[in-house]
Parts: structure tokens; C-alpha cells; sequence
């Protein structure tokens, strides 16, 4: 019992440093292991997240049913008079036990928060606008504007960029409507976001009409419909969904993982279990990644699967995009294949150029499966696909061969995708001489023109990208 209270303290402690925005990288490493692996700590950490957001908004949403930390009677109206005894339930006395572990310097930190003022308080900054317009009240924002609490903006067309002051990383999609709660809270009215959550700023929160989206360390986006109806959709980690209590909801709580998504609509219907779709955040998700278009038979996909064997993803009707690595800084020199460029592009003789250790890249996987069985079981016939990425920045190379593909894999791709069918073993990955593969004068646009052959073949066509962070 005395170790449990002690590993308890330990995770409170750890919780309350992050609240306090006095965490050390230890901590924050520490802390999130501890959610990685243990539901209770998860439980624990939602609990005091939640009382910790009630407090700082002032608003009052009771905590789920299930975890019984709370009666769901309300309490008695304070009178002149006095009341008799009542009887006490079962939930009092496991708040009791509860408070009984809260150490009395988080209790004592929670009352001093909660008095503090909180409106008009700078707590984000405008970002990267692309063909936006972007708006508080009459006045129309520009980036690198401050962003403060306790005002109603509006992304009436275009995409934005926001920057929590907390780290947290929020692309908009117009048309949408928003409050700012804290440096790491916000509340979407209408319209659809993307957040990357870093490590420093776990727990972020998203207010909705009908739920609240509480994250543990992930990537995920929330839409909200006009009447207020919300959905949630995980690519990376895991969040917590809280129904909104009221009448008509019981405010139940919900884990979803990467992959996983729900639909509340805040009207007493039960929740929907979805699986992720990144197409409803396409244009997001584009803008996290630096792509500014994309033109032809190339879809961009934010996650990879667990396996990207031959057969294994997609349509050979597509090419698809994948991200391997954001904001990677190389750790040593990496030979890449020089791109040619479009006047250079017939040229026989293949140039490699050295991008230097300590360069902080982007990199993609482009991927063509092979032919697949059409319906009655046939091979399709040779497929030919064509089209062409606009990358914010430059393209600083490319790794187009199997032995360059096999040996960046751990290093530039992602460590926890098998790039290989285990059924077929190690196959063909790169690209051949006759797929067309070339950039702009700008650096910028690479077009591609490739083919697979039919005839039930295993092969497949892949290049790794490394795209420049900077202009």
C-alpha cells in the first residue's frame, strides 16, 4: 500500500510540474512513459487534467461515471439554515481516499491557479498563412500576430499555422471558428484542426459543443459541424474523448489509439466508432508537411502502414506519399542521388551529391505498389501513372536504388515499418531506368512519370526524398 501511494505521489508530482510549465526533459520523458504503459497513470493523469482545465476556465464538466471519483448527484444549494445530515455515498468516501493521496502542495497549487486572471492573455502566435483570411472581429490578422484568450477568431478562407505558446503545433482549415482557453487549450466552435502535440506539451486540450479531447502525446485532428456535432480522429498515439455531460449524455469517456476515430453528437445518440480518415484534414495535413500541391495520380498519406512490402498498400492506380521524418537533423553525411532537372533530364551520366551532417530535413517515401488481381483474380495489365508534388522548399536529393533504400531505412524512414512482405522476402524497391523522375528549375516541383509491369510480378517502384526544412 505505502509503495503504491509513493508511485502515486511520484506521478502527481510529475503531472503537477507539467501544469506548472516547470518540467524538466527528464520529467517530461519520465511522465511520458508512465502514460505509455499504464491505464491507471492514464486515468490518473485525465483526472487531474481535467480538474486542472475546469478550474482555469471556470466552467464546470463533471468526470466520467465509470472512474466513480465523483457522485453524479448534484450537490445541495448552501442555505441560511441548516440542513440535515445526510447520508454519505460511496463516492464520498473514494474522494476522500483520493484527496487523501493528493499531496497538499497540488491542492494548494490548484486554488492559487484557479484565482489567477486568464483573459486576454497572450498565449499563441499567428503562423504560416497560405490564401488566408484570418480574422478577430473586424480587424484581419497578419502573421506573427499575437493571439490572446478571451476573443472569438475566424479562418474564413485558406489555411493557417498557430503556435501554442506551450509547443504545441495547430493547422486550421477554413472555414472555421475558435477560442484560445490557454497555451494549451483550445476551444473549436466550427470548422476542422490538426495538432501535433510534442512531448513538452502533453495534454493538450480541445473544447468542442460536444466533447473534450484531452491528448496523451499524439497527432490527431477534431472537426466540428455547425450543430455542434465533433469528430475525432487519431494518426499518431493516443487521446481521450469526454462526452459533455447534460441532460441528455452521461459523459462518457473514451481511448482511441492511431487509426481509431469517433463521431458525438451531443444530442444523447451513442457515439460512432470510426476508422481514421486523413482525406477529412487533407489540406492540414498538407500544409504540416511543407506540400503545397499536388497535381496527377499522387495521394499524400500522413502515416505509414506497419508494412509497405509489394501487394501489401494501396493501388497500383496511385502513387502514394508518404512522411517518414519531420525536422530530422542528419546525424552524419548522407549521399544522395542528384535529382536532374528538366533540361538535364535526358542526360546519361547520374551525379550524386553529399547533403552534410547536421542539416535538418523533411523526408518522404514515394511509393508505386505493384499490379494487383482485379475482382475475377487476373493480373492487371503494365499500369502507368504520372504526377507531380509542390514542395514548399527545396529537394536536396534522392535515394533511388535498393542498397540506398535498404541501408537509410533505420536512419531516414521509420523504424517501426517492415518495408518488406514477409512472404516474399526482400524484393525490388527501386526505381528503373525507364521511370522519368525529375525536378523544376526552382528545386521545388518533382514531377515523376513511372510503370509496373503486370503479369503477377512482386516489384514495386519507391524513391526517399529529402526535402530542405528552409527556403
Amino acid at each position: 500500500m505505502k509503495s503504491l501511494q509513493r508511485k502515486q505521489r511520484a506521478l502527481i508530482k510529475l503531472i503537477y510540474e507539467v501544469q506548472n510549465e516547470t518540467a524538466s526533459s527528464a520529467q517530461l520523458k519520465e511522465l511520458s512513459e508512465r502514460l505509455r504503459g499504464d491505464v491507471e497513470a492514464q486515468k490518473l493523469y485525465v483526472f487531474l487534467m481535467d480538474m486542472h482545465a475546469e478550474l482555469i476556465l471556470e466552467e464546470e464538466f463533471l468526470i466520467p461515471e465509470q472512474w466513480d471519483l465523483f457522485s453524479t448527484q448534484a450537490e445541495p444549494a448552501v442555505t441560511a439554515r441548516k440542513l440535515p445530515r445526510a447520508r454519505k455515498s460511496l463516492s464520498h468516501y473514494l474522494l476522500l481516499t483520493v484527496c487523501y493521496v493528493l499531496p497538499f502542495t497540488v491542492l494548494a497549487y490548484f486554488t492559487w491557479y484557479a484565482v489567477q486572471p486568464v483573459p486576454h492573455t497572450q498565449v499563441a502566435v499567428l503562423g504560416e498563412m497560405d490564401h488566408a483570411i484570418f480574422t478577430q472581429g473586424a480587424e484581419q490578422l497578419t502573421p506573427e500576430t499575437d493571439l490572446f484568450t478571451g476573443h472569438t477568431y475566424q479562418l474564413q478562407q485558406g489555411i493557417v499555422r498557430l503556435l501554442m505558446n506551450s509547443g504545441v503545433e495547430v493547422v486550421l482549415e477554413s472555414p472555421t471558428a475558435f477560442e484560445l482557453l490557454h497555451q494549451n487549450s483550445i476551444r473549436l466552435y466550427s470548422g476542422s484542426l490538426a495538432a501535433e502535440v510534442n512531448t513538452a506539451a502533453v495534454g493538450f486540450v480541445v473544447e468542442t459543443p460536444s466533447q473534450r479531447v484531452v491528448d496523451l502525446g499524439t497527432r490527431f485532428g477534431v472537426h466540428v459541424e455547425q450543430d455542434g456535432s465533433s469528430e475525432t480522429h487519431v494518426f499518431q498515439g493516443k487521446v481521450v474523448c469526454s462526452e459533455k455531460q447534460n441532460q441528455q449524455t452521461k459523459g462518457n469517456t473514451h481511448l482511441l489509439t492511431a487509426g481509431q476515430a469517433i463521431q458525438l453528437k451531443g444530442d444523447g445518440s451513442p457515439a460512432v466508432s470510426l476508422e481514421t480518415d486523413e482525406s477529412r484534414f487533407s489540406r492540414a495535413l498538407r500544409f504540416q508537411a511543407q506540400i503545397e500541391t499536388l497535381e496527377g495520380a499522387i495521394e499524400y498519406r500522413q502515416e505509414l502502414p506497419v508494412r509497405l512490402g509489394a501487394g501489401d498498400c494501396c493501388s497500383s492506380q496511385h502513387l502514394v506519399l508518404f512522411q517518414e521524418q519531420k525536422n530530422l537533423i542528419l546525424q552524419e553525411d548522407v549521399t544522395v542521388w542528384k535529382i536532374p532537372t528538366g533540361d538535364k533530364a535526358a542526360d546519361s551520366l547520374e551525379q550524386r551529391q553529399t547533403i552534410p551532417e547536421g542539416t535538418k530535413v523533411n523526408v518522404f517515401l514515394l511509393h508505386l505498389d505493384g499490379p494487383h488481381k482485379d475482382a475475377a483474380g487476373k493480373d492487371h495489365p503494365r499500369v502507368a501513372v504520372n504526377g507531380t508534388i509542390h514542395f514548399r522548399n527545396p529537394v536536396l536529393g534522392g535515394l533511388k536504388t535498393d542498397p540506398d533504400l535498404y541501408d537509410t531505412d533505420q536512419s531516414l524512414g521509420r523504424p517501426d515499418t517492415e518495408y518488406d512482405n514477409q512472404e516474399f522476402g526482400r524484393s525490388g524497391r527501386g526505381i528503373d531506368r525507364g521511370d522519368k523522375t525529375e525536378l523544376s528549375s526552382s528545386g521545388k516541383q518533382l514531377h515523376v512519370a513511372w510503370s509496373q509491369r503486370g503479369g503477377g510480378g512482386i516489384g514495386r517502384d519507391q524513391i526517399r526524398i529529402l526535402v530542405s526544412t528552409e527556403e
